[in-house]
C-alpha cells in the first residue's frame, strides 16, 4: 500500500515545490530605497491633482521624476507614467510648451519599452498633436496626424473607426492653418470610413 500511495506523495510534492517556486518568481521585488522616496512624491502629486491644485501636483512629478532618474533599477513603465502625469498638469496649467517637451520625452521612452506601433505609444502621439495645436503649430500637428494615419492604416489595411478618428483629427490640423478644402475632404474621408463600419455590422 505504501508503494501505490508513494508516486501521489512525490507528485503532490512536486506541485508544492513548483508553486513554491512560481510565487518566488511572481513574488513583488523590493523597492529600492530611491524608489521608496520616488513614491512618497508620486503619492504626494497625485493627491494635489486630484484637488485640483495642478501647480502643485507639477512640482510633485519633478521631484518624483528626479528621484527616479537617480535608481538604476527604475521602473521604465513607471517613469513614462509620471512624465504622461507631469505633461498633464502642465496641459492644465496651459504652459503648453512644458507639456510638449514632456509628451516627447514620455513617447521616446515608452518607444524604447514596448516599440513605436503599440497603442500607448500612439496614444501619446494623438495627445501631443493637441498640444501642438494649442501652441499654434498646425503644422506640426499635421505631421503627426498624417503619421499616425499611416501607422494605423499600415497595421489595418481593412479599416477600423480609429482611421475616421485621426482624419477628423487632421481635419482640425489643416483648419488651423486655414486649408479648408483638405479639412472637408478629410471630413468626408472619416464620414465615409464610419458609414461603411455602420454598414458592415
Amino acid at each position: 500500500m505504501r508503494s501505490s500511495l508513494l508516486p501521489a506523495c512525490l507528485s503532490l510534492a512536486l506541485l508544492a515545490a513548483c508553486t513554491t517556486a512560481e510565487q518566488a518568481i511572481n513574488a513583488p521585488q523590493p523597492l529600492s530605497a530611491k524608489a521608496q522616496e520616488a513614491m512618497q512624491y508620486e503619492a504626494a502629486a497625485r493627491a494635489a491633482s486630484t484637488a485640483g491644485n495642478f501647480a502643485k501636483a507639477a512640482q510633485g512629478y519633478e521631484e518624483y521624476l528626479a528621484v527616479l532618474a537617480q535608481d538604476p533599477d527604475r521602473d521604465p513603465a513607471a517613469y513614462a507614467n509620471g512624465l504622461t502625469q507631469l505633461a498633464g498638469c502642465y496641459y492644465r496649467l496651459s504652459n503648453f510648451n512644458r507639456a510638449a517637451r514632456c509628451y516627447r520625452e514620455a513617447i521616446a521612452c515608452e518607444t524604447a519599452r514596448v516599440g513605436p506601433d503599440h497603442e500607448d505609444v500612439t496614444g501619446l502621439w494623438s495627445i501631443l498633436a493637441s498640444v501642438e495645436l494649442r501652441r499654434q503649430n498646425g503644422p506640426e500637428a499635421e505631421r503627426i496626424q498624417r503619421q499616425l494615419l499611416a501607422t494605423e492604416y499600415r497595421l489595418h489595411p481593412r479599416g477600423r473607426r480609429e482611421a475616421a478618428t485621426i482624419l477628423t483629427n487632421l481635419a482640425e490640423a489643416l483648419e488651423a492653418q486655414g486649408r479648408q478644402a483638405e479639412a472637408a475632404q478629410c471630413r468626408q474621408e472619416a464620414k465615409d470610413i464610419r458609414h461603411k463600419l455602420c454598414d458592415e455590422c
